[in-house]
């Protein structure tokens, strides 16, 4: 049974994403995403709760997309030593920094 409340649009490719405005940007990638979230995989080992400043390129814009999420669940596995983390969609503003 799906809980979503709005539909996941399959997204396979690279965002840059950061935890801080003072932070450097990484590189993860993006599995699905949907008006209210987002599948990432990352990386970096993360906690639950942390927040993040995801940019992305759309096919549809030429600009960048800026996306706040906050990291609300993580896979059990691993692929190709990045984790996969459930991201609640909060903004779509850059950060300060």
């Amino acid at each position: 049974m799906d809980r979503r409340i709005s539909p996941r649009v399959e997204w396979h490719g690279p965002v840059r994403y950061r935890t801080g405005a003072d932070e450097a940007f990484g590189i993860g990638f993006l599995s699905d995403i949907s008006t209210t979230g987002a599948m990432l995989w990352l990386p970096d080992d993360l906690p639950i709760n942390a927040a993040l400043e995801v940019v992305m390129k759309s096919k549809y814009d030429p600009a960048p997309v800026h996306m706040h999420m906050t990291i609300t669940r993580r896979t059990e596995e691993e692929r190709h030593s990045y984790h996969g983390y459930g991201c609640r969609l909060e903004t779509h503003e850059p950060w300060e920094g």
